[in-house]
């Protein structure tokens, strides 16, 4: 049987490889999930970043690749900017980085950042929410408790006590 995986894919620099991480749960006392990435085939280049994929074990085909992506599970969620029509992955808007700009370089990665500026510019508050509709509290400290009065004379019930 052969070892089957199911992770994003995170990179698509190098020419029909893709970076896939993997999730991995473990139990120390409390659950932890940790990750490891692998380098995987893509004889088609049909993977993007943020695709959902289940990669499958094969013959060693490089150093570090000896997996192959063997379906899309879920693509990843794409924007179209509706001035200019291009095309842009959810997952690589939300992070500036290198790799967002994997293989257009630079101008792909001015082209996130300018359809971000242009969303915050375009962002417009709700105007059926007024200042008159928000209701604040004022902050209260918490009273503090009085302490209780004590009733035992105890001068009274030693002497009690001795006498009998």
């Amino acid at each position: 049987m052969r070892h089957n995986f199911i992770g994003m894919v995170i990179s698509t620099a190098m020419d029909k490889t893709v970076r896939v991480k993997v999730p991995k749960r473990v139990f120390n006392r409390h659950e932890l999930l940790l990750h490891k990435k692998y380098m995987a085939h893509d004889e088609l280049e049909k993977c993007k970043i943020g695709d959902i994929v289940r990669i499958e074990h094969c013959r060693k085909l490089s150093r570090h690749k000896s997996f192959a992506v063997a379906e899309i599970v879920k693509p990843a969620r794409t924007w179209t900017d509706p001035e200019t029509g291009e095309t842009a992955s959810r997952f690589a808007v939300r992070g500036f980085s290198a790799s967002s700009a994997s293989k257009k370089g630079t101008f792909m990665l001015n082209l996130l950042q300018d359809l971000y500026l242009k969303e915050i510019r375009n962002y417009k508050p709700d105007a059926k929410a007024s200042k008159a509709d928000v209701t604040t509290k004022e902050f209260a400290a918490p009273k503090v408790p009085e302490v209780p009065k004590n009733d035992i004379n105890l001068e009274a019930d030693l002497k009690a006590y001795e006498n009998n």
